[in-house]
């Protein structure tokens, strides 16, 4: 199974703070809505698809195969893939985002295996999964009835901003890049990484070299730093890390301080700085 920020398989979280915030007790109840799980997987499993069909496309000289059933083919492959997949296409060849993916859906389907992703993955998942949220959204609000096909959620829209800032551990994949969406939860890193990355520069040293130079907590991972050198990319790359067996027990079992509330799991101060409506400032900044 993949490590992400929380654990995807927990959907039943009762937060500390519900019944004296009703604000954090609404976003709570749309959290128990969720199958972040399906998520997912839903969206490794249309990510794989698509790939898959445009790259027999590809290799039957641009002519849809027989056994096909995909009704439309793009004119420009290399336009349709960078549409389709904006993040990972900008830093992986179709052929390694097919292999990536492969590599993804054996991890979820893992359920006696603990794997950590690195910024490749990230991206993928990233696109993979916004692609899913997007065509489950259309279908709540268009066609409910066909949306239990997919059933990412109790008959809600997922927030995949939301999504992001709560199952993501960082961005840095969108160092020195824009992304479409807020990520508030993220901002704070990347922010503070592309500062620091500024002050190192403004001694005359070179962007990729002051990638290198960082230090911890800003310190990028080799995997990363390859990826935003834009380097080619090594197969060893695209595997994941086998980890202990140790989940995500420590945000629901380890505590820390939070202003105006006390002693909090970490669970429940990650949920309380994610909650889009205002429940205090000093919060957020705990």
């Amino acid at each position: 199974m993949l490590i992400f920020a929380k654990d995807i398989g927990k959907r039943d979280h009762k937060h500390a703070l519900e019944d004296k915030l009703p604000e954090l007790k609404q976003y709570m109840e749309y959290q128990r809505k969720l199958f972040p799980y399906t998520v997912v997987r839903a969206g490794l499993d249309l990510a794989y698809k698509e790939l898959d069909d445009i790259l027999n496309f590809v290799d039957n000289d641009y002519q849809p195969p027989a056994d096909s059933s995909r009704q439309e083919y793009p004119s420009d492959v290399n336009q349709w893939y960078k549409n389709r997949f904006p993040w990972s296409s900008a830093f992986l060849k179709m052929e390694d985002m097919h292999f990536a993916l492969v590599v993804l859906v054996k991890a979820m389907d893992s359920f006696r295996t603990h794997e950590s992703a690195n910024a490749y993955h990230w991206a993928v998942l990233y696109d993979s999964v916004h692609n899913i949220i997007q065509v489950y959204n259309d279908l709540i609000r268009n066609d409910p009835g066909n949306s239990r096909d997919i059933h990412l959620s109790n008959g809600v829209e997922v927030d995949f901003d939301d999504f992001i800032n709560n199952y993501w551990f960082d961005l840095d994949f969108m160092i020195f890049s824009q992304a479409d969406y807020p990520h508030a939860r993220h901002q704070e890193r990347k922010f503070s990484i592309e500062e620091e990355i500024k002050d190192i520069m403004s001694e005359g040293v070179e962007p990729l070299t002051a990638l290198e130079k960082l230090e911890p907590p800003f310190k990028l991972d080799f995997s990363t730093l390859k990826l935003l050198r834009r380097d080619p990319v090594e197969t060893r790359f695209l595997e994941l890390k086998s980890v202990p067996d140790t989940g995500n027990e420590c945000i629901y079992k380890e505590f820390v301080e939070v202003p105006q509330h006390g002693r909090l799991s970490v669970i429940d101060a990650e949920y309380l700085k994610n909650c889009p409506v205002a429940v205090g400032a000093e919060n957020r900044d705990s």
